[in-house]
């Protein structure tokens, strides 16, 4: 049994992780987190519960966060933890 490909897509579908990429994606369509539905890129609110629809994917691979690793990223955070502790000291003149 093959699915379909041929869906139209109407505000409202139900869709548990986002639009769906072949419907377009974040680009054609909103997507609300609490009822899992898709709206129409000129609907800000959801029609169903009335909260604010989600209007982009949340993975940006610009984003310089996403580009680290978990190492990479633990010891950038203790860098910064130091060097705000140095700062501290001078501040206070200890």
């Amino acid at each position: 049994m093959e699915k379909k490909k041929n869906i139209e897509y109407k505000n409202g579908m139900v869709f548990a992780c986002g639009p769906p990429i072949r419907s377009g994606g974040y680009k054609n369509w909103n997507w609300c987190r609490r009822c899992a539905s898709i709206w129409q890129k000129d609907q800000v609110r959801c029609g169903t519960c009335n909260q604010v629809c989600r209007a982009k994917s949340k993975n940006n691979p610009n984003s310089p966060s996403s580009r680290r690793t978990r190492k990479e990223a633990d010891a950038y955070r203790i860098k910064n933890l130091l060097d705000l502790r140095e700062w501290e000291r001078e501040r206070d003149g200890r």
